[in-house]
């Protein structure tokens, strides 16, 4: 074979998965099932597969952990019995599948999300929890006193529901 093929069968195969990057978690949303590619029911393998990024283990109550996404801020992943259980935004740009994100106003998640129930605030009096309803799986937006959005977490029940990391 000519040096020409060769340079040019060289150009033509994939890059070694060492080159792959990792993807923009920005472009992904949060929904019922889950974050972006991150679905409810994964192992850790698949999830760190999938994000292109190893999991920090932060703390476990039993068969119950949170983990962290190793240099991604404001996100953490809660597992039971090592599969994934719900994501949660506590701050950033995060976004859900309908665009609501951290800062945005009570009226605009229940324009986006007219099902949407409502429940106190377990800490802050003015505050609520509003509960986008669905069979196994749901996503909860925590709001304050300004009726504003300050994290919100999607996945599946009961773990959605959980108002204190595992419990």
């Amino acid at each position: 074979m000519g040096v020409a093929v060769l340079i040019a069968l060289a150009a033509a195969m994939p890059a070694p998965a060492a080159s792959v990057q990792a993807p923009d978690l920005h472009q992904w949303r949060m929904n019922r099932h889950g974050f972006g590619r991150l679905k409810v029911g994964l192992g850790r393998a698949k999830m760190e597969r999938r994000l292109g990024r190893s999991l920090k283990f932060a703390y476990n109550t039993g068969p119950c952990a949170i983990w962290t996404i190793r240099g991604v801020r404001g996100l953490s992943i809660m597992t039971t019995r090592g599969r994934l259980a719900r994501v949660h935004a506590g701050m950033g740009t995060w976004r859900t599948s309908l665009g609501i994100q951290i800062g945005d106003s009570e009226a605009t998640v229940r324009e986006r999300y007219p099902r949407v129930r409502s429940r106190e605030h377990a800490y802050d009096p003015e505050g609520e929890y509003l509960i986008v309803p669905g069979p196994n799986r749901r996503v909860v937006f925590e709001t304050n006193g300004d009726d504003e959005v300050t994290a919100f977490r999607g996945g599946r029940v009961p773990q959605v529901m959980y108002i204190e990391g595992c419990a």
